[in-house]
């Protein structure tokens, strides 16, 4: 029924129009039948008023009746369509305003944080580098690092590498991961550059913190899990339970609980993307023609917007092969 009515007030439009076509010689009357034609016409009402038509255009009434009938038209054509639009969708279309109503802007929600932002620390004690730095690396998460790397070491040993082992302490391990972010700093061409002294820009520092060979099997046996539990978990590999990050995640999951422990965020957060640089070709690290650094983990982080400091992170995997019901850019942070 709809339809039918639909098609009826398009034919009736087309008609119309066919049979407005006067010549140059009548447009000064047909401006004037215009202007009275828009007198009728009672906005309030929504309807057209003969009585307000002058009568000394009566040779042009029924050029006006016919005008009436294009209206008429697309008044039952929009109801037609409104028909076929629930209530309050209808409404929300039909609201308009004119000029000179003022704008109603949306409430803004109030930021009622549960802590004071900024770092949650407390005033009264004195902070070392050391110290801070202990906040993310806790003892307790160092001495985890320890016990898996000394556990991957008796591993290779058993397994008949050759190389001489002495398990890793807590206070070692601080040392190593210091040399790391040194190495990170300053740039050498290879690790044993850091070590060599028969040049003009040796570097002094690494060697008095330990040797090459001792930082070298240390990085060779560094593990986040225990090799006993990896060994398991790769048993789930091409199922839904596998995670690509479990190796990392023990000290991960410490990290990010610490950046949201002492610290809170101001109101303004952003996501953001951000890339590591790592030469390992495994299947989480991604090639970017479009960046510096070609190759490298992709991290999604949600940092203040006032500071950039990093609130939360997750390391991108991939495509899931598996649907999540949220979406191929679904992460959770």
């Amino acid at each position: 029924m709809a339809r039918h009515a639909r098609e009826q007030a398009l034919r009736m439009i087309v008609d119309s129009e066919e049979e407005f076509s006067f010549s140059s010689e009548d447009d000064d009357e047909v401006d004037d039948e215009g202007l009275h034609f828009e007198e009728g016409f009672d906005p309030a009402q929504d309807t057209f008023s003969d009585e307000n038509v002058a009568p000394s255009r009566a040779p042009h009434t029924g050029a006006a009746h016919k005008r009436r009938s294009v209206f008429n038209a697309v008044e039952n054509l929009n109801e037609c369509e409104n028909d076929q639009i629930p209530v309050a969708k209808r409404a929300k279309i039909l609201s308009w305003k004119a000029e000179t109503d003022v704008d109603m802007n949306p409430k803004p929600l109030r930021f009622l944080p549960a802590r004071e932002p900024g770092p949650q620390l407390s005033l009264a004690e004195s902070h070392s580098p050391l110290s801070l730095f202990k906040l993310f690396f806790s003892e307790s998460a160092v001495s985890n690092l320890c016990h898996n790397t000394n556990a991957q070491a008796a591993r290779a040993l058993a397994k008949g590498r050759k190389y001489s082992w002495t398990d890793v302490s807590v206070d070692e391990m601080y040392r190593y991961i210091g040399l790391v972010f040194y190495m990170a700093t300053v740039k050498m061409s290879s690790i044993a550059d850091y070590w060599r002294q028969d040049s003009l820009f040796s570097l002094p520092l690494p060697a008095t913190v330990m040797s090459r060979d001792r930082y070298r099997t240390i990085s060779w046996n560094l593990h986040m899990s225990h090799p006993d539990a990896d060994k398991e978990h790769d048993k789930k590999r091409g199922t839904a339970e596998h995670d690509q990050l479990f190796r990392i995640k023990p000290l991960m999951d410490t990290i990010r609980l610490a950046c949201k422990t002492f610290y809170h965020p101001r109101r303004n957060l952003a996501v953001k993307e951000r890339l590591v640089a790592c030469r390992a070709n495994v299947g989480m690290t991604r090639f970017m023609n479009a960046k510096p650094t070609k190759l490298g983990f992709k991290f999604f982080v949600l940092a203040d917007s006032s500071n950039e400091y990093t609130v939360d992170l997750a390391v991108y995997t991939g495509k899931n092969s598996f649907p999540t019901g949220h979406g191929i850019s679904y992460i959770t942070l």
